[in-house]
């Protein structure tokens, strides 16, 4: 029998879950988690949109700036070079994204940033099976 309580109790596994999977992952993974929670923020805020919950869409949207603030401060000048520099630039494309998804070209705005993290993070998938 379902009723309201088991969505609590799967929030908390879910919140469980994710804490564990972090807790043993690699530097490598750690990103890949970002990425994955990014594209998930993003596709909420989409589904929010759909919804008309303008409310809800700026709060998935805001946690999807956030990943992806938190993303560009990760990066290493230094090590990373060029790399690191065209990666800044790509999450700051998706950033003005997300931060002009609003009105009636918020749909395609959010699209826009799902469409640049997706080939960015697909990379990261490719680059941790080798």
């Amino acid at each position: 029998m379902y009723y309201a309580g088991n969505r609590s109790v799967a929030q908390s596994y879910g919140a469980l879950d994710a804490t564990s999977r972090v807790a043993a992952a690699s530097p490598h993974e750690l990103v890949a988690i970002l990425f994955e929670q990014l594209l998930l923020r993003i596709d909420r805020a989409a589904r929010c949109i759909d919804r008309g919950d303008i409310a809800a869409m700026l709060q998935s949207r805001a946690k999807a700036s956030d990943i992806l603030n938190a993303l560009e401060e990760s990066l290493d000048f230094e090590r990373g070079g060029d790399i690191s520099t065209a990666l800044a630039i790509v999450y700051r494309e998706a950033s003005n994204c997300l931060n002009d998804a609003r009105g009636e070209e918020a749909a395609a705005k959010l699209q826009a940033a799902r469409d640049i993290i997706s080939e960015v993070a697909d990379a990261w998938t490719e680059i941790g099976k080798r």
